[in-house]
């Protein structure tokens, strides 16, 4: 019978700051603000503005914010057990035999890399100012 390992990609004491370097698909974000300024009298005015804020409302992956919104967990299967390993404390165990190799579990290869989660909205932003 097989073992089964489970191995993060993500170390426990990394900061999800340090994931940088993890290639994600390209984000675009289109902001557009448009003005209309009404004379009142002498230097005073009215401004009526509106604000998109991510006008296409595109949804983006990001590490940057929960490393769990991308899938980078490596599950994986000894293809060799060795039973009777010395486990350091007096006892033996079973053990994986590194040299067999390992193969991954179909869960790794179906999930692994995939976005579970997406974050981004559109915002907009009516503003009506009266300047004197």
């Amino acid at each position: 019978m097989a073992e089964e390992m489970g191995v993060s990609w993500i170390p426990s004491w990394v900061d999800a700051a340090d994931l940088e370097p993890v290639r994600l698909p390209t984000r675009f974000n289109h902001d557009l603000t448009l003005f209309k300024n009404f004379a009142v009298s002498g230097d005073q005015k009215i401004q009526f503005r509106i604000g998109f804020f991510n006008l296409f409302n595109q949804a983006y992956a990001s590490t940057g914010v929960d490393p769990t919104d991308l899938n980078l967990t490596l599950d994986t299967t000894c293809r060799v057990t060795v039973p009777d390993v010395a486990n350091g404390a007096g006892g033996t165990t079973n053990a994986c035999d590194p040299t067999q190799g390992f193969d991954f579990t179909p869960q790794t290869k179906a999930n692994f890399g995939k976005i579970n989660l997406k974050r981004g909205h559109r915002v907009i932003e009516l503003v009506l100012k009266y300047y004197f």
